[in-house]
């Protein structure tokens, strides 16, 4: 879909002023005593640059001479005027062929002339055919005679003086020339790499008047504009190597400030700029379009026009639901981009919701390709004043928090940032929700009771403000967290009878969900993501129902495992640290802890007792290894003293020492029970040792 800017300029609109006021004036209707038949050619020569017109007029006097008391009243016509371009040149007429006076004069416009042809009386029942020949030359670009003829181009007034069902006018062009008109009514035929544009129904009483223009698509003179890793192609007219140069300039310096002020950056989609007239026969300054991924603007050099249209990359139809919000938020953002690069924006006219054509801004649906009305004329500067009054308090950053926010689709009670996989185009509900969520545009209900809404929409205003209020209640009740998703989309979505039960469900919550954030913040645990998520992502009655139980789950979980982590950091003396790492107490909190982080809050609860527990025994069990450990080393140290005793003796003693000191030994050693001296036998002693 083709995006469209402001109101044609005066000079067309006068042209078709003075075809309607100036044409009759030589008495070209049939009431008058005249009849008109014509047959109007418009040939471009490419070759010469140059378009060659040829008019054939018949004209029929049918005013009978009158008889009075005071003689006979005879009714003739001497001259005919017929409007021209300023521009043409060899203007000629003749009849029967005898060459006729031609006088140019000028008019209040500065496009048109009228060639004024005099020629013998024309009485009653007489009629002349007359041939009139002139060439279109055209003026340089941005000259203000807006008649424009050169290499590959032309834009000129079409024009037929005939009666209706006696006019016909065509163009001829080459056949790979593009042809555009003010009139709906041309038919194209052809052939033989000519293509011809006829039209016959008359555009006002007395003749045909069409503004045309042709433009040859290879016959353009190219440059590239490069910004960053961007590259943009610019399409000029081969004989305007200004237009190229400001153009360049102005997309170099303005495309960074347009990103910063939407919020977004560049989203592609745009290839080349092109130079043409067509959007100015249509009612506009310029035009957008998508399909061919191009600008295309006239050749005025507007730098405001072009930030405009730029903006029309990231503000349209393909984004927004209401015609005027992409159009008004596309000149503001323009306007904007103006200021910050040291440009002067356009002056735009003023209205009223009493000026012709007002209408609710959200009824404006026409066809955007559609020529001027009067609620056009209205709207445009409609839809710049309201968004200019919604947007203009705020500061560059927040004025491209809410921009960027409604380009990407955003919602207004989500985060910013977030956009949701059912996120699309912004309605005009939405953004009044950005406005005055994200914005804080406390005038916006106002603004748009004003200019944007009906009678009906109008209505939706009070049970939302009631419901908003509930809503900031609410948000302001669960702490930090954003208030569950059912009631979110019902705010949304403006369903307010969903969002008075939703909130009825979820109101009580928001104390637990305080108890939560209370607890982390004691504690300098963080919430766990998949508890605050599972309130904030709510929808359903069952979710609603089970966060009554999980969250104060959630929050004795936190409590718990921050307290087992305590204890862990308490075991900070020497014996305690040697029986927490037997214990296994560092690692068992840890888990805890990521337990909890990873929302698994029953898990993590567990094993915080069981951290808890263990911290408990970790002292006594520290203690107790050392007093162990020195037992072990002593008996081990007793071992090696009778070892190398027994090894420091000599091999061969007396019986009697042998058997005192194999007796001593198991002794010592604990290895053998006591007996009395006389209960062993001293044979078998004797047999034992000897063996």
């Amino acid at each position: 879909m083709t995006t469209l800017r402001r109101v044609l300029g005066a000079s067309a609109v006068a042209a078709v002023l003075l075809a309607a006021l100036v044409v009759p004036a030589p008495a070209a209707h049939a009431e008058e005593g005249l009849t008109v038949a014509a047959t109007s050619r418009y040939v471009y020569d490419a070759k010469d640059q140059v378009v060659h017109a040829t008019m054939t007029v018949d004209l029929s006097n049918i005013s009978p001479d009158r008889q009075s008391s005071g003689g006979v009243y005879t009714y003739f016509f001497q001259s005919y005027s017929i409007p021209i371009p300023k521009s043409s040149g060899r203007v000629r007429a003749q009849s029967s062929g005898d060459r006729l006076d031609v006088q140019v004069v000028g008019t209040d416009d500065p496009s048109i002339a009228l060639a004024r042809i005099s020629f013998p009386d024309l009485r009653y029942r007489q009629s002349r055919r007359i041939l009139l020949t002139y060439d279109i030359l055209g003026q340089p670009p941005r000259a203000s005679d807006s008649t424009r003829v050169g290499p590959g181009y032309a834009t000129f007034v079409a024009y037929g003086p005939g009666d209706a069902g006696r006019n016909r006018v065509q163009v001829v062009t080459p056949s790979a020339m593009s042809f555009t008109s003010t009139v709906d009514g041309f038919t194209s035929s052809g052939g033989d790499g000519t293509s011809i544009y006829t039209a016959t129904e008359n555009t006002f009483d007395g003749g045909l008047w069409a503004v045309v223009s042709l433009r040859d698509p290879a016959r353009t003179r190219e440059s590239t504009v490069t910004v960053g890793d961007l590259s943009f192609t610019l399409s000029a007219f081969p004989d305007d190597e200004q237009w190229s140069s400001f153009v360049a300039g102005t997309v170099r310096e303005g495309l960074p400030t347009l990103e910063s002020l939407v919020g977004n950056p560049w989203p592609g989609g745009l290839q080349r700029i092109r130079e043409d007239a067509s959007p100015s026969l249509r009612g506009y300054d310029g035009w957008f379009d998508p399909q061919g991924d191009e600008i295309v603007v006239g050749e005025q050099l507007d730098d405001d026009l072009i930030f405009h249209e730029l903006s029309h990359a990231w503000v349209s139809g393909d984004r927004f639901d209401e015609r005027w919000l992409y159009e008004g938020l596309a000149q503001v953002v323009a306007e904007r981009t103006v200021q910050r690069t040291g440009g002067r924006p356009t002056r735009h006219p003023v209205v009223s919701r009493r000026s012709p054509g007002a209408v609710a801004l959200n009824a404006w649906d026409g066809d955007a390709g559609s020529r001027s009305t009067d609620v056009e004329a209205y709207a445009y500067p409609a839809s710049y004043q309201v968004m200019k009054a919604l947007l203009g308090g705020l500061d560059d950053r927040r004025f491209a928090a809410v921009v960027g926010a409604a380009v990407r689709g955003e919602r207004a009670y989500d985060p910013p940032g977030t956009v949701t996989p059912s996120a699309g185009r912004t309605s005009w509900s939405d953004w009044l929700d950005l406005l005055e969520t994200r914005g804080g545009v406390t005038s916006a209900s106002k603004v748009f009771t004003t200019w944007v809404l009906d009678d009906q929409q109008v209505a939706l205003l009070a049970p939302r403000a009631r419901e908003r209020a509930a809503y900031t209640t609410l948000d302001r009740a669960d702490g930090a967290w954003l208030p569950p998703e059912g009631l979110r989309d019902a705010m949304t979505s403006w369903d307010f009878d969903r969002s008075r039960t939703v909130r009825a469900a979820v109101a009580p919550l928001g104390s637990a969900a305080v108890a939560v954030q209370d607890a982390a913040r004691r504690t300098g645990l963080d919430v766990p993501a998949a508890v605050r998520q599972s309130y904030e992502r709510a929808s359903l009655d069952d979710d609603y129902r089970a966060l009554r139980t999980s969250l104060p789950a959630a929050a004795r979980s936190i409590t718990e495992v921050a307290r087992a982590r305590s204890d862990a950091a308490a075991l900070d003396d020497p014996f305690s640290e040697l029986g927490a790492r037997l214990l296994g107490v560092p690692e068992r909190s840890q888990r805890a802890v990521s337990l909890l982080e990873d929302g698994q809050v029953a898990p993590a609860a567990v094993a915080a007792a069981d951290v808890t527990h263990r911290a408990r025994w970790a002292l006594a069990l520290g203690a107790a290894l050392p007093v162990a450990a020195l037992l072990l080393l002593s008996m081990l140290l007793a071992l090696a003293v009778v070892g190398l005793r027994s090894h420091g003796r000599p091999r061969h003693r007396p019986p009697a020492q042998r058997t005192r000191s194999i007796r001593v030994l198991p002794r010592v050693l604990g290895l053998t029970r006591s007996r009395s001296r006389n209960s062993a036998t001293p044979s078998s002693y004797e047999r034992n040792s000897s063996a």
